[in-house]
């Protein structure tokens, strides 16, 4: 089997255990505990996490179909999305302070229903003028761990994609030098950036102890498909590491080792409940 086609099989896994994920362990605990109680509290951690495991789920479907029609750039668009989620949901959880659940839940919530105003890095009360403390997180901001060490050059290298930059003009010139719609290369990179981002969020929202799984089966298939695709992918990034593109400059090709290998080195990292002895 070629690793075109592992690739799919693997994005085929990750929805299927993901959408099931989705309706029977994503619940509004937050929301539910705040209702009885009357008080907020850390269940809103849990229910932030499942809003972006579950926003994620639902842009692997459109990951996928996009692979299929051979618009890798805008799988990149969606997948910074997915990358980010992931960055804040690892943060909140490992980070935890009350007063980060009005950063990201309550106070976002308060300005798209314009009830409060964001201007200039200001939170106004609508009608009062009072100035509320509010903290818009950049994703930067918010890296932990070994993600730190490729962050900045994955995230620029998806950041190109999802920006009107010109440095991506080559996605759009055919072999006569004329614009185009139907290009279509690095398919096969972006499938092992999808796994990459995706075995990042199942292992830190998904494969947990404690979490509640459906029945011992449904969570044997969860923690053995991270396990599986962090194998696969981890040497596939190993080769990514030692390859150099023909048409690419030195200093690209060098940029570009680098961050695979650092993206590679970060998978050893335990960030659920699955050791890492298997790399």
């Amino acid at each position: 089997m070629d690793n075109n086609t592992i690739c799919d099989k693997y994005i085929n896994r990750f929805l299927l255990r993901g959408k099931k994920f989705v309706e029977y362990a994503c619940y509004r605990y937050g929301s539910v505990s705040a209702q009885i109680s009357g008080e907020i509290g850390i269940e809103f951690v849990d229910e932030f996490q499942y809003f972006v495991f579950t926003k994620s789920i639902k842009s692997l479907v459109s990951i996928r179909e996009l692979l299929k029609l051979g618009n890798v750039e805008d799988v990149y668009i969606i997948l910074r999305t997915s990358f980010e989620g992931y960055i804040a949901s690892r943060y909140i959880d490992q980070e935890y302070d009350k007063n980060k659940l009005n950063d990201f839940i309550f106070i976002p919530q308060l300005i798209a229903s314009r009830k409060i105003i964001y201007q200039d890095g200001k939170a106004i009360k609508r009608g009062t003028k009072e100035l509320i403390e509010y903290i818009q997180r950049d994703p930067s901001e918010m890296k932990l761990g070994k993600d730190k060490r490729y962050f900045y050059d994955f995230y620029s290298f998806l950041c190109n994609y999802a920006h009107c930059n010109f440095s991506i003009i080559d996605e759009y010139i055919d072999e006569y030098g004329r614009f185009t719609c139907d290009k279509s290369d690095n398919k096969y990179m972006a499938k092992i950036m999808v796994l990459f981002v995706y075995i990042k969020l199942f292992e830190s929202i998904v494969t947990i102890d404690g979490e509640d799984f459906l029945d011992s089966r449904e969570e044997e298939e969860c923690y053995k498909l991270v396990k599986e695709a962090t194998i696969f992918t981890y040497d596939k990034l190993e080769e990514f590491s030692k390859c150099k593109c023909k048409v690419a400059s030195d200093e690209l090709n060098k940029h570009m080792r680098e961050m695979f290998k650092n993206m590679k080195n970060s998978l050893k990292e335990k960030i659920g409940s699955i050791e890492k002895d298997f790399l």
